[in-house]
């Protein structure tokens, strides 16, 4: 009687699973090559490769920050999120597999046979057949719990970063009509809200060619309405990185509609409200305006400045509550405040009522109440006024660039994201198209490239009245062929700058009518802010003055480039001196920005804007 011997198994080393569980939590597929399973390595690691690649390549395509805007958008995010659990599921499997074939085939090579003697290339997916150590199987439990939390952080941040993508592009809500019963009664809109017109055509997109017009906008947005309350159009300049700042009053009345066109056909040929209104009064008319009050908005502006009514293709809204938010998770800016700040008629918290403020001069670390009043106040510098609050917003934009660092923005960034949520709307596109561009434009940006224009001031309009008694409005009536020509001067190709030592120094210039009219003063600050200087129209200086005087207060020794400039251009000779006789006084205003104050007399020399 003969007895049949089974052959033994092919010997082999024995492999961890411990270790092919964690070399497959690290990559999928390398636990498999580790238990030497490599047809298995190649099925599980194929296409975290193929998606690895791909990913690579779009990162080394779009560079590093265009990368991250490309990861950004809406469209992005949402299917990452849903990715995020497959891939999870993924790699939970792969993870347990390579376990699994560690364990149970003794790392057997493959082609050969397993504990059981089966062929090693038959074997399936399944639980081992060998006895588990509890040691080896709470290492598996370790590996497969900090994979899901992983996992975990990383979709509730894409579910964060989603959440202020859709946030910051969804459609504004305004839930009451009227922005401020106390403003009087609304405009009559001259059609219904259910008729169906044309639309005025959209913008084209922006395509990095020519300057870029962005409608910034500073809501007031409180129980009794939403208001427009800061109106400022950026005029990007890609090839030279100059950037214009154009604001119009949020009291301006009667601002002229372009001719023909939704806003003429819904409101007639002026806007006979405040301007701060029509965002509001506007946006119910979705057939006029595809975008709501915001197309409303971007139109009259774009008219108003460039004379047509595509000028502004987009819009950034800031929400004055959101930007206190946004700061205070920021840990608060750091302010020098040149000249104390004092407003006995600071607006308080949509009551009516009124505040005093009192921001001294020095350094100051303001929190987002603190910032948004030394920001918002309109008071606190007689000549500078609208001009000084305009350089206060620059002076809290650039303090925020330079101190919110990687650390203070990577601690605060839940806070952050939230903040940002509630304060920023807009219509710019998602992704790197116009995004990194604006980005590139930062890097370059600094206060001599700024020039900030406030039309509210004398020489650009004047405040009036318009409607029968008991039902009019006062606001102020803008002078719109004078606002168009500082406009075309500032954004023309051909505008001829100063020299950068004059605009590295960008002293504050206040221009004042001692002769004649105001509109040779406005002519003088057209010329110098076509120059790119920091120029504005002040307060009527004392009538019937002969002679024209450069008041310096202080400014001859801070910025003695522009004085120089400002001496050839106005043709006066002669040292600084302390005589008030003289034609450049150094005579100082208490309380003031150091700058200077030009009073034109009847000497002064006729001027052209630089075209």
């Amino acid at each position: 009687m003969t007895t049949s011997i089974r052959p033994a198994p092919q010997s082999f080393s024995q492999r961890s699973a411990f270790a092919a569980a964690f070399l497959t939590f690290v990559f999928p597929g390398l636990g498999h090559v580790y238990a030497r399973a490599y047809k298995r390595a190649l099925v599980f690691g194929a296409l975290p490769l193929l998606a690895l690649a791909e990913f690579t390549g779009q990162a080394i395509h779009l560079g590093v920050r265009d990368f991250a805007l490309w990861v950004g958008q809406t469209a992005v995010l949402g299917p990452l999120a849903v990715a995020n659990v497959v891939v999870l599921g993924y790699r939970v499997w792969a993870t347990v597999d390579a376990y699994a074939v560690a364990l149970d085939a003794g790392a057997a090579p493959e082609g050969g046979v397993d504990r059981t003697g089966s062929p090693r290339s038959a074997r399936r997916f399944r639980l081992p057949h060998v006895p588990v150590n509890p040691l080896s199987l709470a290492g598996l439990a370790a590996i497969l719990v900090v994979m899901a939390a992983g996992h975990v952080l990383a979709g509730y941040w894409d579910s964060r970063f989603l959440k202020l993508a859709t946030d910051t592009h969804s459609p504004i809500v305004i839930a009451a009509e009227t922005p401020d019963p106390s403003m009087g009664p609304a405009p009559s809109p001259a059609i219904a809200a259910d008729v169906s017109l044309r639309p005025q055509p959209t913008p084209r997109p922006w395509n990095g060619q020519g300057r870029l017009n962005i409608l910034l906008v500073g809501v007031d947005q409180q129980d009794n309405g939403f208001r427009t309350d800061s109106m400022i159009v950026a005029s990007i300049d890609p090839t030279s990185h100059r950037v214009a700042l154009f604001s119009m009053p949020r009291d301006t009345v009667g601002l002229q509609m372009p001719p023909n066109s939704p806003l003429s056909t819904l409101w007639g040929s002026t806007f006979n409200y405040k301007l701060n209104a029509l965002w509001t009064y506007s946006d119910k008319y979705r057939t006029l305006f595809p975008g709501g009050g915001a197309d409303a908005l971007k139109q009259a502006m774009s008219y108003a400045l460039f004379g047509t009514t595509n000028a502004i293709p987009y819009y950034i809204l800031v929400n004055f509550s959101g930007f206190q938010n946004m700061i205070d998770a920021l840990g608060g800016v750091t302010i020098d405040v040149p000249a104390p700040v004092v407003d006995n008629g600071y607006p308080g918290n949509g009551d009516g009522q009124h505040l005093r403020v009192n921001i001294p001069a020095g350094m100051q670390h303001m929190d987002g109440y603190d910032a948004l009043t030394y920001a918002r106040s309109r008071k606190g510098g007689g000549y500078y006024n609208d001009f000084n609050r305009s350089a206060r917003q620059e002076q809290i934009l650039v303090a925020l660039e330079q101190q919110a660092d990687l650390g203070a923005v990577s601690s605060h960034l839940s806070d952050l994201i939230d903040s940002l949520s509630d304060t920023i709307h807009t219509d710019l596109p998602e992704g790197p198209d116009v995004l990194g561009v604006l980005i590139d434009q930062a890097r370059y940006v600094n206060v001599a490239n700024i020039r900030t224009f406030a039309f509210g001031t004398s020489g650009y309009g004047g405040y009036i009245t318009i409607g029968p008694p008991g039902d009019s409005i006062s606001g102020f009536s803008p002078d719109i062929a004078r606002i168009r020509d500082t406009v075309s001067a500032v954004t023309s190709p051909a505008a001829s700058f100063a020299a950068p030592a004059v605009l590295t120094e960008n002293a504050p210039i206040v221009v004042e009518t001692g002769s004649g009219t105001t509109q040779e003063a406005a002519a003088l600050v057209t010329k110098l802010q076509s120059m790119g200087l920091n120029a504005g129209i002040g307060d009527p200086g004392p009538s019937g003055e002969p002679t024209t005087l450069l008041v310096v207060n202080g400014a001859d020794t801070a910025y003695p480039a522009t004085l120089a400039l400002l001496r050839e251009t106005l043709g006066l000779n002669g040292p600084v001196s302390g005589n008030a006789a003289a034609p450049i006084q150094a005579s100082s205003q208490p309380g003031q920005l150091v700058g200077y104050v030009i009073v034109l007399g009847s000497d002064a020399p006729a001027v052209t804007p630089s075209p």
